[in-house]
């Protein structure tokens, strides 16, 4: 299976592009020949290159695609509709995969702008007012940016032309299927992490929580500080991640008088990062934004790390409450606080969810299981061609 990977950088730049290098290295165990199309003023990293048999900038798409012959091609990030209408316009069986909101919220974070509260509805007028979707902030000159409504709806359009479309939850297919995508044609592929290679830590730092992600506010830091607010003295928090808004966390941690309780790690490496969670006696995801799934949840199960986590989004899929681990309503500090106090007042409990949850990522979300899907659900769509 020759398979053409359509995606913005060609570099670590993000969890998108981390999945693709996994994901590249599975297919190419199952005798797959992967080539890489980025754009051309994106990041390049030749360690992410060197994943695949062979990589290039797109200058003109449509005839790169014609002179490589793809069997399918594999899309991922992209800028705009008309990569997408291209894509769709060679003929060539396609499949995309949605990493985020981005498709489907003018704002792209999909939570409002007026009381910050997590959004599942469709596009439409809401989303000009009051939520103040078109008005976006951006680096440079001019520091705002302007995506109307009906630009958003015609990228919709031209991602419906795609042969068919994978997603990381039930949450995002349903999703899809509410902006008009056809059921048929958007499948669930299981997601996953790497297998634990140590079994669970025997002892963990007391009152240690730990937060993963990008220092967003669609990420929840904010939400999590404030429940840490209304904890005791003996409870800690750990912040392992990085992003633009770090200044506006540390200064709310100074402002609840939490900041002492508060070690921001920045951007670590996935050998420290395990001993991170390998050391957390839990994982607290607070997002805002709704997750397309929640990877980090999968990350805490490979040491059978206890996770809270907001019932928002794709969380759902392996958050099964009081089994697999506890949930709150997004972007209440106080029922955070609350489930906080009940689990770190009750460690076994506690340490038993993170074992039940580390029992579901072996049994659902493996590489293997992923990889199958996935290369099952090529196949489909390249015998699709045949069909029409």
């Amino acid at each position: 299976m020759k398979i053409a990977w359509i995606t913005r950088a060609a570099a670590f730049t993000g969890g998108a592009e981390r999945h693709i290098a996994d994901v590249v290295s599975l297919l190419a165990e199952r005798g797959a020949s992967n080539y890489l199309l980025y754009e051309l003023d994106a990041p390049m990293d030749p360690a992410f290159v060197s994943l695949f048999s062979g990589a290039f900038p797109q200058v003109e798409l449509a005839r790169q695609l014609e002179s490589l012959a793809p069997d399918v091609i594999y899309v991922h990030q992209v800028s705009g509709r008309r990569t997408l209408e291209v894509i769709a316009d060679t003929g060539i069986p396609s499949l995309r995969f949605f990493h985020d909101h981005a498709p489907f919220c003018l704002h792209v974070h999909k939570y409002t702008t007026i009381g910050r509260r997590s959004c599942s509805r469709v596009l439409g007028p809401y989303c000009s007012f009051p939520c103040l979707g078109p008005v976006n902030r951006r680096s440079g000159f001019p520091p705002v940016s302007f995506r109307t409504l009906g630009a958003a709806r015609a990228e919709l359009r031209a991602n419906m032309r795609l042969t068919a479309s994978a997603v990381g939850s039930v949450h995002m297919k349903d999703h899809l299927v509410a902006h008009g995508f056809s059921p048929a044609a958007v499948r669930v592929l299981p997601m996953f992490t790497k297998l634990p290679d140590q079994d669970p830590p025997e002892a963990r730092e007391g009152g240690l929580l730990l937060f993963v992600g990008a220092l967003l506010r669609g990420k929840g830091l904010d939400v999590l500080l404030s429940a840490l607010a209304k904890l005791g003295p003996e409870c800690r928090l750990r912040v392992a991640g990085s992003g633009h808004q770090e200044g506006m966390f540390r200064e709310q941690a100074a402002r609840l008088g939490v900041a002492e309780r508060v070690e921001f790690l920045g951007r670590i490496g996935r050998s420290e990062l395990d001993t991170q969670y390998r050391a957390a006696s839990c994982v607290v995801v607070p997002s805002r934004e709704p997750e397309t799934f929640g990877l980090v949840g999968l990350e805490a199960f490979r040491h059978a790390t206890p996770v809270v986590a907001a019932r928002v989004g794709g969380i759902g899929d392996w958050l099964r409450e009081g089994k697999t681990g506890y949930g709150f309503p997004s972007g209440d500090a106080e029922a955070l606080a609350a489930v906080l106090r009940r689990l770190l007042d009750d460690p076994e409990a506690a340490l038993a969810t993170g074992r039940a949850g580390k029992e579901l990522l072996l049994a659902c979300f493996t590489p293997e299981r992923h990889a199958t899907a996935l290369m099952d659900l090529l196949g489909i769509v390249i015998r699709s061609r045949g069909q029409s």
